[in-house]
C-alpha cells in the first residue's frame, strides 16, 4: 500500500469543544487518539457537504425545463417496451 503523505496543522478550539472531544476520545473504544478523533470528524463532515452538494444537483434537476422535457421524451419512446417488460415479468 503506498504511503499517504500527512501534514502536521494546528487546531484552534474553544476549551469547551475541547474538552467534550477529548471525553469522547476517551471514553470510546473505537477511537484511538485525539488525531484520529478529529480526522474521522473531518472526513464525516467532507462527507456530508459532498452528499449535499450531489443533493442539491438533483434537485436543481427536478426544475430544469429541458431535463425534464427530455425525460418525458425518452420515457414516451420506451413506453411499448417497459409495457411489453412488465407484462413478461408478471407485474402488469
Amino acid at each position: 500500500m503506498p504511503s499517504v503523505q500527512k501534514k502536521t496543522v494546528q487546531l484552534r478550539l474553544s476549551a469547551a469543544l475541547y474538552s467534550k472531544a477529548r471525553q469522547a476520545v476517551d471514553e470510546i473504544d473505537e477511537v484511538s487518539s485525539f488525531n484520529d478523533f478529529a480526522v474521522s470528524a473531518i472526513k464525516e463532515s467532507l462527507k456530508r457537504l459532498e452528499e449535499a452538494k450531489i443533493d442539491a444537483a438533483f434537485s436543481r434537476m427536478g426544475k430544469d425545463e429541458k431535463y425534464l422535457r427530455v425525460t418525458a421524451d425518452v420515457s414516451r419512446d420506451f413506453s411499448d417496451n417497459d409495457g411489453e417488460t412488465l407484462g413478461i415479468s408478471g407485474r402488469k
